[in-house]
């Protein structure tokens, strides 16, 4: 799938690719096809979604003792739709918003869940479910909406986010994540506030960037991800080379073994598409 999307002037086209992330692990086991999203379980160690005062996940064995658990939880928003979210171990002074659009027919717990402990160490993960669902009212959240109403939506998941820990969310150097049509929706989002979403991370979406309508939408550097298998890497390799061709920082990593899906280490390579865009 490629969206009829671009931000600012037209995409160069290089001769030599980027590289995949340069820490990447090979799979270590299979990962549920996207295409069935109500069937897919918790990552592991990641505990189901709990309401807010509920169970929440155990971390890696080797992880320090956390201040408290990062969830993930569940709370309603908008009616009948829920925003899917994690908070960071620390509650030492406001952290970092992260926020995900998922894709069609795709819930926030496959977009967000497989990359939890990630998110958790760079600040607070939000997640908000589409306006709609596959399959009828019991099917898995997609998107029927304009970019724009999506752009609402979100808006008013962080607000609940903000509501429920006040003064701890902070704004400042905020990421933009999405998957498949979330990733190519959350260009438009950051070119609708410029300077709102300082830093994008979009998985298995061949969008068109420019170095040009990412500075003027206040994106300061990108991070492009796709499946070895999937259709979204040749695109997603060429925009890379011609984003770094026009001097703007932009790297690119392979999930290996993966098609339009996430491959099994993806909670290590959204942790180094994390820190890329951070040190930028």
């Amino acid at each position: 799938m490629r969206a009829a999307l671009r931000v600012g002037l037209g995409m160069l086209v290089l001769g030599v690719a980027c590289r995949p992330g340069a820490n990447a692990v090979p799979s270590v086991g299979a990962t549920p096809s996207a295409a069935t999203p109500s069937a897919v379980m918790a990552p592991s160690g990641v505990a189901p979604v709990a309401s807010i005062t509920g169970a929440a996940s155990a971390a890696p064995a080797d992880a320090a003792p956390a201040v408290r658990e990062i969830g993930p939880y569940e709370l309603p928003f908008l009616g009948t739709r829920n925003v899917y979210f994690v908070v960071p171990s620390s509650t030492e002074g406001p952290q970092r918003l992260v926020a995900n659009l998922h894709g069609l027919c795709n819930p926030p717990g496959y977009a967000c869940g497989y990359w939890t402990h990630a998110a958790s160490q760079v600040g607070f993960l939000v997640c908000p479910s589409g306006n709609s669902t596959c399959g009828g009212a019991s099917g898995p959240p997609t998107w029927t909406e304009p970019y724009g109403k999506i752009d609402d939506d979100l808006e008013a998941a962080i607000r609940k986010i903000e509501e429920t820990y006040p003064g701890e969310v902070s704004r400042e150097g905020a990421v933009l994540t999405g998957f498949s049509l979330g990733a190519y929706a959350a260009p438009i989002v950051a070119a609708r506030h410029p300077g709102r979403w300082k830093y994008l991370i979009l998985n298995e979406a061949n969008v068109d960037l420019t170095a040009a309508g990412l500075r003027q939408a206040g994106v300061a550097a990108v991070a492009l991800i796709a499946g070895e298998r999937g259709s979204q890497l040749a695109g997603e390799r060429k925009t890379c080379d011609a984003l770094k061709k026009q001097g703007y920082p932009a790297e690119l990593w392979v999930m290996p073994k993966a098609g339009h899906y996430y491959s099994a280490n993806i909670d290590d390579i959204m942790r180094e598409a994390l820190a890329f865009v951070l040190a930028h």
